[in-house]
This record gives C-alpha cells, structure tokens and sequence, in this order.
C-alpha cells in the first residue's frame, strides 16, 4: 500500500514542503530512501525500527521504499523521523490512513518511542499553512513556537504511541493554543539602563540619532570612556518589537537551533557581541550545511562590533555587501542561500594600539606610523559606510555627580517620535527608516535651503567627503530633523550632522 505524508525540510532560512511516499512490496526486508536524502535521514531506520517495536507498532517485513518529493532538492534533519515512521504504519495498515493527508508531521525519535524537540519548526509550519495543510503535529516541546502561526491547528505529541492512538481513535492529541507573549512584557525584564552611564550626553545624543534613523555608528576612544556601556544599552531605546519582527526573528534563531523550551520565541531586540577573532562563517554565515550567521542573527536589534581594529581586515571587509543590501548571500555548491541582515550596526575601538592617542590624560606611547597602521586596518569603503563617526573623551568627575543625565525611557520616546515621522513620509517608498533611502528619495525627502547647501559645500572639500558620504550626512540630518519634530530640514540639522564625520 502507497502512503504520502506531508512535512518540510528547511532550505536557508525558508521552508519547502516535501511529500514522503512510503511504498512496502514483497520481498527481502530492506528500506531505501530516495530523493536525495541526506546520511543523517538515511541513519534514521534503526531509530524508526526501535521507535516503533517500543510503541506496539510492527515494524513492516519486506521492502520498503521511501521517497522523499520534490527528487531534486536536498534533504536533512531529525525531524524526518516522525513522518518517515507514520508513512510505514499507514503503509503496513497499522494506522487509519484517510486522515493522514491532512496533517503534516514533524519530530526526532528515540528508541523509545519519544518525539524530541527539533530545530526549524515555525518556518517548516508556515510553509505548510502556506500550502493549505492546517494540521500539524510536533513535538511537545516546540509547541509554543509552532503556535505563533496564525490559522494552523497545532497538535504536541509527546511519543510515537500517541499519535498513532490518535489516528486509531483510541484518544485524542490535545490541540494547542498559545498566546504570544507581547513585547512591553518582554521588555518589562530590562534592566539595563542609559541612566547608569554618567556623563557621555554628547555620545546618547549621537546613539540616539544612530538608533532613530537605523544609521551605523562607530565609537573611537580611550579605554573607560564608557564604550561598552554606551552599546550594550542600544536595544534599550529602539522601539518594541512589532509582530512581523518577532516572527522574523524566531525564525531565524529557530533555524540556527538557538530556540529552547524556556525560550521559545524571540520577542526582545537581538545584541550580538562577536568575538574579534570570530570566523568568517561565524560572523557571515555559512558552513558545509550553511547556517546563520552573527550579522542574520543580529536582524532586527543590534550588532555589536568591539574592538573593531582588532577584527580581520577581510573579514571586516564582507560587510560591505550586507550594509548596503541588508542581506548576504552565501553559495556552496549549486545553491544559493540568502539571510536577511538588517542589523544597526554599533562598533567600538580604540584610537591606537596603546588606546591612549588624543587622551588629554595619559600619554600615547605609539609612534605616527603605528597610529596610521592600526587604523588602517579599518578600511576607508568601511568607513565610508558608517554613518556617524564619534569620538569619546574621558569623563570628568563633575560629570559623574552633576549635571543632566539621559534615560533610556527618555531617549526610546524620542526615537520612536521620530520614527513615526519617517513611517509617515517613507509610507509609500517601501523604505522604513531614514538610513535606507537610496539617491533618489534622499534628494525628494531631504530639501536644503541656501545656507544648508552652502554649509555642505564648504564642507565637502574641508572633511573631504565624497558622494557616498555626503550622501550619509543628508540622512543624518534628515534624522536630526525628525527628533526635532521639523518637516524641513534647516542649517542647524546639517550642522550637527557634520559633526559625526571625521
């Protein structure tokens, strides 16, 4: 008898519907799988043949034939195991088939019989939503992440002998409903605040110009000014996640593997904090079977760069494509995989390899030529790339006991103010965020009069800027514009803007 059973395999950070056909004839006990499937499927008999006897399910005599369709795509993961075992227990007429088509099927075996948690659940079940199946059955564990997806019906098994009970009629797999958690909750677990750096308003003016905007930043200083503070409070003061990016987020981390049972969906803004001596495949993605990346998994929150100089030249080099695009593309063999990387992107360094050049107090002990080769190692297209530049400066103790001091709260209310403004005027564009905006909208969006022209002209040849970063600074100052609540952009956004160009 010829069973299909419905499931996914994941491809990127997508998902493609496979169909398993399941085909038991007369002959010599033997199963072969076909349709390119990968060793790790083709190692999942013995975990079916135990699964199965240990669940009171014959285990069929005679050939056995899997086919996993569509032929032409390559398959991997554990979470074939549960649709592979079903496929021989309708095949075998062990199980009540007419039903079957209906559901799609997704979990790991244990000898036992125990459904284990899986990677890459709530892509593989949009992916079934999206091709009319709105019955899945997963393992009990991934069930919260399975349920964020609207209009499927989400049943979670905890073991091979429930499902099979379910479809025999002999009980019923409780069917799942979970709320997602919204994000003020999330963020209610913050702890972390703008108003535990003292000082540096000059800096939380910029980050929130940086976070406002969507406009890369990078902090050059001497060590304790206050560099990692500054960064690690970013997500602090962007908006809440809204419901589209939280479900982009999980599935990114969902198909990095990086979800548990406690954590079953992403609902706070990502920070990333790489290591400077990070991989290429680490920071970019990719591998033998590619996998996210540092700059994929930071979409939607932060990427967090420190010790910036300290990075591989090159490797600082490949983030040219993503700041430009949002996305990477990674090839390995026929295949190209695309991963969103649409991160802010918050560097750290210090300005020499002693970190002491331009400290009014401490003297550098680095020579001309080893402050020029240390920050040479940050090429100029980089550079180019960012859009402020800031420098800190040691904090006085005044500083530290007096004077005003930013909170996140504060600074979070302004930045969402303002990007409310660019929602508003980018409706239309396809654009969010003012840093997005290519030449074209950037000449409608951002209007300068007389002064502000003249201010630009004088200041292209003194900071010598080039087109890309002229281009930069009108964003910045469009951003500015937006804090102030101003529809035009005046001499004094300009101004501000220029100051975060070296």
């Amino acid at each position: 008898m010829l069973s299909k059973i419905n499931t996914a395999v994941i491809y990127g950070i997508e998902a493609v519907p496979v169909i398993i056909e399941t085909d038991i004839t007369k002959g010599m006990p033997a199963m072969n799988v076909v349709g390119l499937a990968d060793t790790t499927v083709k190692e999942a008999r013995e975990r079916i043949r135990g699964a199965m006897i240990n669940s009171d399910c014959d285990y069929p005599m005679g050939r056995i034939t899997v086919n996993m369709a569509p032929a032409g795509m390559r398959k991997r993961g554990s979470h074939l195991d549960l649709p592979m075992a079903m496929g021989m227990a309708a095949s075998s007429r062990q199980v009540m088939g007419e039903e079957l088509e209906r559901y799609a099927f997704f979990g790991e075996l244990s000898l036992d019989g125990t459904l284990n948690r899986v990677s890459g659940i709530l892509p593989m079940v949009r992916s079934m939503e999206k091709a009319g199946i709105k019955n899945v059955i997963v393992p009990y564990d991934n069930v919260k992440e399975a349920a964020l997806v609207h209009g499927v019906r989400v049943y979670g098994a905890h073991d091979l002998a429930e499902i099979l009970d379910h479809f025999n009629l002999e009980s019923n797999i409780k069917v799942e409903d979970v709320e997602i958690i919204d994000s003020d909750r999330c963020d209610a677990g913050i702890e972390q605040d703008y108003s535990d750096v003292k000082g540096q308003e000059y800096a939380k003016r910029a980050l929130t110009i940086a976070a406002a905007g969507g406009h890369g930043i990078l902090m050059t200083g001497s060590p304790s000014t206050g560099k990692t503070m500054l960064a690690e409070r970013m997500p602090t003061i962007m908006p809440p996640m809204t419901y589209d990016e939280i479900i982009n987020s999980t599935i990114i981390y969902s198909v990095a593997g990086l979800l548990s049972e406690e954590t079953p969906y992403i609902c706070k803004r990502p920070f990333r904090r790489p290591h400077h001596k990070t991989t290429a495949a680490g920071l970019i993605g990719g591998g033998t079977y590619p996998r996210p990346g540092e700059i994929t998994l930071a979409s939607g929150g932060v990427l967090f760069l420190d010790e910036f100089a300290e990075f591989d030249r090159n490797l600082i080099d490949t983030l040219r494509q993503p700041l430009e695009t949002r996305n990477i593309s990674i090839t390995r063999a026929a295949d190209t995989f695309i991963y969103p990387a649409d991160f802010l992107l918050v560097a750290a360094s210090n300005p020499c390899k002693c970190g002491y050049y331009g400290d009014p107090d401490h003297e550098c002990r680095c020579s001309r030529h080893e402050i020029d080769a240390y920050r040479s190692r940050i090429s100029g297209p980089i550079m180019d790339r960012i859009d402020i530049h800031l420098k800190l400066v040691p904090v006085k103790y005044q500083e530290l006991t007096g004077g005003t001091n930013m909170s996140s709260g504060e600074m979070r209310q302004a930045v969402i103010n303002a990007r409310a403004m660019q929602a508003k005027r980018l409706k239309h564009t396809g654009f969010m965020l003012n840093s997005q905006m290519n030449v074209s909208a950037t000449g409608k969006y951002v209007v300068l009069d007389g002064e502000s022209k003249r201010l630009l002209e004088q200041a292209y040849d003194t900071l010598n800027l080039n087109p890309r970063t002229l281009l930069k600074v009108k964003k910045v100052a469009r951003t500015i514009a937006d804090l102030d609540g101003s529809d035009t952009v005046g001499v004094q956004h300009v101004a501000e803007a220029l100051q975060y160009r070296e």
